[in-house]
């Protein structure tokens, strides 16, 4: 089933505009914001406006892949810009043999309170795409993701490799992530993250109280 959203059962609600997940009304981070709020990534040295441009150039290869996948994509209709980047990705199937049986899931982690989008499931590998520079934190962030997807599964359906693809306009690289620690340090980034949550709001409430 594509696009499934396995968090919509447990009340999560998602705004992609500025990819926010709530649930009850109440804000739930996400993966990657996990990450950053732990320290582990620090984009202070890029200007504002070069962040949006990568961003937002994401976002159009994400939805490019998406509905190319979905087969409702109009190549002829698509950007010449992201005509490669599509390619590139297009080729990583052919080569890997690789089947998405799932495309943009939604998940919701309710012991840990934490959610995400996955990429692409398929034969139990999980896949994250990029379109950009290769990072340390990915194989953290698909950590994450596999512990999303690994919840209250049996181990034969938990996933067995994480994949991160970076395309470009000219071609593909892919680096898997095989490290098992992975988990525990994006675990440890949960909580840290979580604790610098709860010290801030008792500090603004503590200044609130002594004025």
């Amino acid at each position: 089933m594509f696009g499934r959203r396995e968090g919509a059962e447990m009340g999560l609600e998602f705004t992609a505009e500025n990819h926010v997940y709530r649930v009850g009304g109440v804000t739930i981070p996400s993966v990657t914001q996990i990450i950053k709020d732990a320290g582990l990534v620090n984009f202070d040295f890029i200007s504002d406006e070069l962040l949006a441009a990568k961003a937002d150039l994401g976002n159009k290869v994400h939805r490019a892949t998406e509905l190319n996948d979905n087969g409702i994509l109009d190549y002829e209709d698509l950007h010449p810009k992201l005509r490669g980047y599509l390619d590139s990705w297009i080729k990583f199937r052919k080569d890997f043999g690789f089947i998405p049986s799932e495309i943009e899931i939604t998940y919701y982690h309710p012991l840990y309170r934490y959610a995400g989008r996955i990429d692409r499931i398929g034969d139990l590998t999980l896949v994250d795409i990029k379109s950009g520079t290769v990072q340390k934190t990915h194989s953290i962030q698909t950590a994450g993701y596999a512990e999303l997807f690994n919840y209250k599964k049996p181990k034969r359906e938990q996933i067995k490799r994480r994949l991160a693809v970076y395309l470009t306009q000219e071609n593909y690289k892919v680096i898997e992530h095989k490290e098992s620690s992975d988990k525990n340090v994006f675990l440890a980034c949960l909580t840290i993250a979580n604790y610098k949550k709860v010290k801030i709001k008792r500090n603004t409430q503590y200044h609130f109280l002594i004025k």
